[in-house]
Formats: structure tokens, C-alpha cells, sequence
């Protein structure tokens, strides 16, 4: 009998610790399924944090493209109801506010295409 009382307990012992590695495995399972929970959690929020910055930037991004449009708009306003002698003026101070060959090529090009129109 002591031979079966040890035999049992082996195979006792055996069934426990194969219990204890399933109880273990089911844990470690369990941990890995909340960590990846937690990191898709993590991922989603920074996504959604993400977009709402873009978000935000194109909306600001899209009121200052109106302002500035507004803005041209007044511009040109005040220099259609602006005298000749003001025109003039302004625009020879154009022409000497510019720093580079281009700028000034640029300037000359509307001048030519307005003179073209103005003889129209």
C-alpha cells in the first residue's frame, strides 16, 4: 500500500502541477489579450487625438485663407475707389519695394498685359 500511496501522490502531484502550468497559460493568455487591449486602446486614442489636430489645423488653416481673401478683397476695393495720383503712386512704390529680377519681371508682365487692355 505504500507503493500505491506513492503513486498517487506522484500522479497527484503530476495532475497539480499540470494544473498549475494550465492555470498559468490561461493567465499568461489572459495578460497578453488585456495588453493588447490597453496598446489598441492607446493607438485609438492617439489616432482620434491625431485627427482632431488635423482637424482643428485645416479649420484654422481655412479661416485664415478667408481672411486673407477678404482682406485682398478689400484692397482691391480701396484702390479701384482710389484716385489716379494715388494709383500711381502706390505703384511706383511697388516697383521700388521689390529686391529681385523676377519680382520685377513679374511686375512689368501685368504692367504690359494692363497697358494692352487700357489701349482696348
Amino acid at each position: 500500500m505504500t507503493t500505491e500511496t506513492t503513486e498517487q501522490r506522484e500522479v497527484s502531484a503530476a495532475d497539480h502541477l499540470e494544473s498549475a502550468l494550465e492555470d498559468l497559460n490561461k493567465a499568461r493568455q489572459s495578460a497578453k489579450e488585456d495588453l493588447r487591449s490597453r496598446i489598441d486602446s492607446a493607438i485609438t486614442r492617439a489616432r482620434e487625438a491625431l485627427d482632431d489636430l488635423r482637424s482643428d489645423t485645416e479649420d484654422r488653416a481655412d479661416s485664415l485663407r478667408a481672411r486673407a481673401e477678404d482682406r485682398a478683397k478689400e484692397w482691391q476695393q480701396a484702390l479701384e475707389d482710389a484716385t489716379e495720383d494715388a494709383r500711381r503712386e502706390l505703384g511706383v512704390r511697388a516697383v521700388r519695394a521689390q529686391r529681385s529680377q523676377d519680382a520685377l519681371d513679374a511686375l512689368a508682365g501685368e504692367i504690359k498685359t494692363q497697358r494692352d487692355e487700357v489701349k482696348s
